[in-house]
C-alpha cells in the first residue's frame, strides 16, 4: 500500500484534470516568490536609481512655459454691398491656408523685423540653467557692427563695480581690452559698443557675470520657426490655436501677443496682394493704351488736315457727281467750240453765220455782219459790184467781219482754255478718286482700332475701379477668443509625469530583472516544484537550521530534540519503515548530485533518529575522497576506516567509533585511496556490508556524489532503499537529470527522494511549519 505521508509525482499519477484547472496552475508562484525576496534589494536599488534619475532631470530641466491664443478666421468683404464680389473670398476661407501662413519663414520675418529682438542678454544661474534677462536686463547694448560674423557669438560681461566690467568674447580672442567704463564706447575693427545701465542694475549688479548675443534675423526667424506651433481647434468655426514655448514666461507671452497682432496685419495685405499685382497690372495697361490713344489722335487729326475732311464716303459721292458735272461741262464746251468753228468756217466763207449760244458782243457783230451782208445782196439788186455803194458795203462787211472774227478768236481762244482747266480739273478729281477707297480703308481701319483701344481703356478703368473698391472693402474680421496668456505650469518637465516615468520604469525593468532571475534560476526551490519534475517519491522535506551557521555537516538532533528539524527527520524516518522491502538490517545509501547538498547532514542526523528509536545505527563514510562523518561527530580524523578495511589492513570492529549517543556507531573514511572505485567493487565491500548487517539493524551508507564521481552508484545497487538528497536554493533541475538516468538505467524502483534545507513558508499543500509549535 501506498504510505500515506510519501508524495507522488505528479507525473506519475494519470492524466487526470482536475476542473479547477487554470492557465496559471503549472505556474511556479512560490518560485516567482523565493526569487524575489531573493533579489528584492537590488529591485529596490532599481526603484531608487529611476526614481533619484527621475529627480535629477526635474532639478536640473530649465522650465519651458507656454503661451497659447486662440484666433477665429473669418473675412467681412464690404464691397460685396455694392454688388461687387471680391475674386479672394474663395482663397481666404481656407483654415489650412493661414496655418501655413502662420507657420511660413516669410511671416516670422515680418515678425521678426517689427518686434526688435536684436539682442538677447543672459545670466548663468543655479545648476548650469541659464536665465535669460527679457525686459530686466542690468545693462543695455548699443552697436555698429563691421563684421557680420559678430552675430550670434556670446559676449561676456563681468561686472566689476558702478563704473566698471570686463567684456570678452572666446571667438574674438577672449578679453576685449581692459576695464571698460558703462556708457563709454568700445570700438574695434569688427563692432563699436556702448554698454550703458538700466534701472535694473542695481538689484543685479551682485550676480557679476552675465552675457549678451547679438542675434541674425536667421537666427530669430529658426527660433519662432522651432517654438511657435499652430494647430487647428475647430474647422467648421474656423479656429486655430498659437502657441509658444520658451524659458521665460514674460517673453513667451509678449511674442505671442505680437505674433498676433503682426498676424492681423499681415494677413490683410496677404488677402490683398493679388488685388495690388491686378492694378498694377491694369495700370501698366492703361499707361500704354492711352499712349496708342493719342497716337490714333494725332493721325485723326493729320488726316483732317490734309484732307479737309473726315466723311470719305460721302467726298467720294461728292467727286462722282463732279466728275459727271465736268464730263457735262466738257462736252457742251466741246459743241460749243464746234458752233465757234462753224461760225468761223462761214465767215471764211462769206456765208450767213448763226448766233447760237454766241455771247451777246459777238452775236451783235456777227448780226452786225449779217445785216451788211444781207444789205449787200439787196443793193446787187440793185447796183454793180463796182459800185460805190457795194464797195462801201463790202468795206463795212470786212470791217464787221474782221471784228467778229477777232471777237470770235479770241472767245474760241478763251473757250479751249476754259476746256483745258475742265480737263486738269477731271484729271485731279480722277486721281483723288482713284485714292479714296485706300484711304477709305486705311482711315476706317484705324477708327475700327482706335474704338477697340477705347472700348479697352474704359474695360480697364472699370476694372481698376472695381478692385479699388474691393481692396478698400476687405476687412479681415479676425476675433482673438483668447488672446496670449502663459500658464504657471510649466510644460517641460511635467514632475508627476516625469516621476510616474521613473516609477514606471523603475517597475519595468524590476520586472524585467525579476522575469531573468526567474528564467536564470535553475535551482529547486520547493517540494511543489520538485514534484513537478521528479519522477521518484519524496520522502519529505528538511526544513534550514536558522539557530546558528554551519560550516559542516554537524550531529544536532541530540542538541534539539524537539526542533522543526528533529521533527522532519522522524517524519522521514516513518516515510522510510513504508519504504523498506525487508523488515530487518536496512541498508540505507545517502548521496546527492554534488558536494554541498546535505546528504552528510541528513545521513548522520536521519542516524541519529533511528538510534533513538532504540534501533542501532552506524553511518559509514564511503565518500573517501572527501570525508566528513567524522566531522559530523566532532571526532578526529584516524589513519583506519573504510579504506584500510577494504584492502584488508584493519578489521571492521577495530574501526567502529561510537558518538555521543547509545546505538549510534559510524566508521570514518580512513585515509584517503588512489582507487576508490575499485575498492567498492571488491568482493571485501560486500564482506564488510555482510559483517555490519549481523550487528546493526540499520546501515548508513554516505557515498560519494554521483554527479562527480561513479562511486555512489555502485554504493546504491547494494542499498534496499537509496536516498536522493536535494537541497533548496541550492541544487540546480538539471541536476535532476541524472535522477532520471539512475532511475531509468539502473533500475532503482525504490529511490526516494529528501528536500534539503526548505526555507520557511515553502512546505507543500498547506504542510508548513507553524510558529511556536516546535520550541525553534
Amino acid at each position: 500500500m501506498n504510505p500515506r505521508n510519501v508524495h507522488i509525482p505528479q507525473e506519475t499519477q494519470g492524466h487526470q484534470t482536475n476542473a479547477g484547472d487554470g492557465p496559471f496552475d503549472d505556474f511556479d508562484f512560490e518560485k516567482l516568490r523565493q526569487v524575489f525576496v531573493s533579489v528584492w534589494p537590488w529591485v529596490l536599488a532599481i526603484l531608487v536609481i529611476t526614481m533619484s534619475l527621475a529627480f535629477l532631470y526635474v532639478r536640473y530641466t530649465k522650465p519651458i512655459y507656454s503661451a497659447e491664443s486662440i484666433l477665429k478666421l473669418d473675412i467681412k468683404n464690404d464691397a460685396n454691398l455694392l454688388g461687387l464680389q471680391n475674386p479672394l473670398e474663395q482663397d481666404i476661407k481656407g483654415l489650412a491656408g493661414e496655418i501655413e501662413i502662420l507657420r511660413s519663414r516669410l511671416f516670422f520675418s515680418k515678425v521678426v523685423d517689427a518686434i526688435g529682438m536684436d539682442i538677447s542678454y543672459y545670466h548663468p544661474g543655479r545648476s548650469h540653467l541659464v536665465d535669460e534677462r527679457y525686459g530686466n536686463s542690468p545693462f543695455e547694448v548699443k552697436y555698429k557692427l563691421e563684421n557680420q560674423n559678430v552675430e550670434d557669438k556670446q559676449f561676456d560681461i563681468e561686472i566689476v563695480n558702478d563704473t566698471d566690467f570686463y567684456l570678452s568674447c572666446a571667438q574674438f580672442g577672449g578679453q576685449i581690452g581692459d576695464v571698460q567704463k558703462f556708457g563709454k564706447e568700445i570700438v574695434t575693427r569688427d563692432f563699436s559698443f556702448i554698454v550703458e545701465k538700466t534701472r535694473y542694475f542695481e538689484e543685479q549688479k551682485n550676480l557679476v557675470d552675465f552675457y549678451f548675443v547679438i542675434n541674425s534675423k536667421s537666427s530669430l526667424i529658426n527660433y519662432l520657426v522651432s517654438h511657435v506651433t499652430v494647430e487647428p481647434v475647430n474647422f467648421n468655426a474656423n479656429t486655430i490655436k498659437i502657441s509658444l514655448s520658451d524659458f521665460n514666461q514674460t517673453k513667451a507671452r509678449n511674442l505671442l501677443a505680437a505674433i498676433d497682432t503682426i498676424y492681423l496685419a499681415f494677413t490683410k495685405d496677404a488677402k490683398n496682394q493679388a488685388v495690388e499685382q491686378k492694378i498694377k497690372f491694369l495700370e501698366t495697361q492703361m499707361e500704354k493704351t492711352s499712349k496708342e490713344l493719342v497716337e490714333y489722335e494725332d493721325y485723326f487729326e493729320k488726316f483732317t488736315i490734309q484732307n479737309r475732311t473726315t466723311d470719305l464716303s460721302s467726298d467720294l459721292t461728292k467727286t462722282i457727281a463732279l466728275l459727271n458735272d465736268l464730263d457735262s461741262q466738257r462736252y457742251n464746251m466741246r459743241e460749243h467750240l464746234a458752233e465757234v468753228d462753224l461760225v468761223g468756217e462761214n465767215f471764211r466763207n462769206d456765208q450767213p453765220v448763226s448766233v447760237f449760244r454766241m455771247p451777246g458782243r459777238i452775236a451783235e457783230l456777227i448780226n452786225n455782219y449779217n445785216d451788211l451782208v444781207n444789205e449787200k445782196n439787196l443793193k446787187l439788186n440793185s447796183y454793180n459790184e463796182n459800185t460805190q455803194v457795194i464797195k462801201r458795203i463790202d468795206q463795212q462787211i470786212a470791217i464787221a467781219k474782221s471784228s467778229a472774227n477777232d471777237r470770235l478768236l479770241a472767245y474760241k481762244n478763251n473757250l479751249v482754255q476754259d476746256l483745258k482747266e475742265l480737263n486738269e480739273k477731271r484729271s485731279i478729281l480722277e486721281s483723288n478718286f482713284i485714292e479714296l477707297p485706300s484711304m477709305g480703308t486705311s482711315y476706317n481701319k484705324n477708327r475700327r482700332l482706335y474704338t477697340l483701344q477705347e472700348e479697352f481703356y474704359f474695360s480697364l478703368i472699370q476694372s481698376k475701379i472695381e478692385l479699388e473698391i474691393a481692396r478698400a472693402g476687405t476687412v479681415t474680421n479676425f476675433v482673438i477668443l483668447s488672446p496670449a496668456a502663459v500658464s504657471s505650469i510649466p510644460i517641460h518637465p511635467q514632475k508627476l509625469l516625469i516621476y510616474g516615468l521613473g516609477l514606471v520604469a523603475g517597475l519595468i525593468l524590476s520586472i524585467f530583472f525579476v522575469a531573468i532571475q526567474f528564467l536564470l534560476h535553475d535551482k529547486i526551490t520547493s517540494q511543489r516544484e520538485l514534484e513537478k519534475i521528479m519522477h521518484a517519491p519524496i520522502l519529505g522535506l528538511i526544513p534550514n537550521y536558522k539557530q546558528e551557521k554551519l560550516a559542516n555537516s554537524k550531529l544536532i538532533v541530540t542538541n534539539n530534540p524537539k526542533s522543526s528539524i528533529s521533527e522532519s527527520l522522524r517524519s522521514i524516518r516513518t516515510n522510510m519503515e513504508f519504504m523498506a522491502t525487508t523488515g530487518k538490517n536496512q541498508l540505507i545509501s545517502v548521496t546527492s548530485t554534488v558536494s554541498g547538498e546535505g546528504k552528510t547532514f541528513i545521513a548522520v542526523n536521519l542516524g541519529a533518529v533511528f538510534a533513538y528509536a532504540g534501533q542501532k545505527v552506524v553511518i559509514v563514510d564511503l565518500d573517501m575522497r572527501k570525508p566528513k562523518v567524522h566531522i559530523a561527530f566532532e571526532s578526529e580524523k584516524v589513519q583506519k576506516g573504510m579504506s584500510t578495511i577494504l584492502i584488508g589492513k584493519e578489521k571492521v570492529e577495530d574501526c567502529i567509533q561510537e558518538s555521543e549517543l547509545e546505538n549510534l556507531h559510524f566508521i570514518s573514511a580512513g585515509p584517503m585511496p588512489p582507487n576508490p572505485s575499485e575498492l567498492l567493487l571488491s568482493p571485501r565491500f560486500d564482506e564488510f556490508l555482510e559483517t555490519l548487517k549481523k550487528t546493526y539493524d540499520v546501515i548508513f551508507l554516505d557515498s560519494p556524489p554521483v554527479g562527480l564521481v561513479t562511486d555512489g552508484i555502485l554504493v546504491m545497487k547494494k542499498a534496499d532503499l537509496p536516498i536522493y538528497v536535494v537541497r533548496a536554493d541550492y541544487s540546480k533541475r538539471s541536476y535532476l537529470k541524472s535522477v532520471h538516468s539512475l532511475i531509468s538505467n539502473n533500475k532503482f524502483e525504490h529511490l526516494s527522494v529528501v528536500l534539503n534545507g526548505v526555507k520557511s513558508g515553502k512546505g507543500s499543500y498547506g504542510y508548513g511549519y507553524g510558529y511556536g509549535y516546535y520550541e525553534d
